[in-house]
C-alpha cells in the first residue's frame, strides 16, 4: 500500500532538504539543534520571498502567474503572510502539507517555541486548538506588498484574482 501523506518529490524541487520524505520549504526556520519547524516561517526568508517576490517554497523568483494559499479568514482581507508559490509548487504543496491537504481537522494546542527570527502567524494564538479552516488557492498574476496585523503580506486587494479554487471547502449536505 501506497501512503499517500508522503508524495514523491519533484524535480523542481530536489534541491531543498528534506525530513521524513517531505520537502522542507524555502521559509521554514530551522532550530539551533537542527529540528525544521513545519507551520512556522523564518522572518527573514519571508519577507525577503515576499519582498523580492520570490517562491516561499522553493526559493525561486516567480514568473507570471503565481498562487496564494489561503484560509477561508485570509479571503476577506485578500493578504496572507504567506508568500505566494510558483503553481507547481502550489500543487505539491496541496499534496504534502497535512493542514492544507485536509487530514488535520484542528490547528496545533500547543504553541511553539521559536527563536528571534521565527514568527508565528498574526492569529495563532487565536487559532490554536481550534477547528482547521478551509484552504483555496488563488491564482493571481502578482501581488503588492501590505502590512498585516504588523506583518509584511503578499496581498490581492489592487487586483482581480485569475482564479480562485477551494482545495478543501466541503460545502454542507442538504438533507
Amino acid at each position: 500500500m501506497t501512503d499517500t501523506s508522503v508524495p514523491p518529490i519533484p524535480a523542481w524541487l530536489a534541491h531543498l532538504p528534506t525530513v521524513g520524505g517531505l520537502v522542507v520549504p524555502w521559509i521554514t526556520p530551522r532550530t539551533s539543534d537542527g529540528r525544521y519547524l513545519f507551520g512556522s516561517v523564518n522572518r527573514d526568508r519571508m519577507e525577503h520571498a515576499l519582498l523580492r517576490r520570490w517562491c516561499g517554497v522553493c526559493g525561486r523568483p516567480h514568473a507570471d502567474r503565481l498562487v496564494l494559499l489561503m484560509r477561508l479568514s485570509d479571503l476577506s482581507r485578500r493578504c496572507t503572510s504567506e508568500p505566494p508559490l510558483h503553481p507547481q509548487c502550489a500543487a505539491y504543496t496541496i499534496t504534502a502539507c497535512p493542514m492544507v491537504a485536509g487530514r488535520l481537522d484542528h490547528y496545533r494546542s500547543t504553541p511553539r517555541r521559536l527563536d528571534a527570527t521565527m514568527a508565528p502567524a498574526p492569529d495563532s494564538a487565536a487559532r490554536q486548538g481550534s477547528p482547521a479552516e478551509p484552504w483555496f488557492a488563488v491564482w493571481q498574476d502578482g501581488y503588492q506588498v501590505v502590512t498585516d496585523h504588523g506583518n509584511l503580506a503578499a496581498s490581492y486587494a489592487d487586483r482581480r484574482p485569475l482564479r480562485i479554487r477551494p482545495i478543501t471547502w466541503r460545502l454542507p449536505a442538504i438533507l
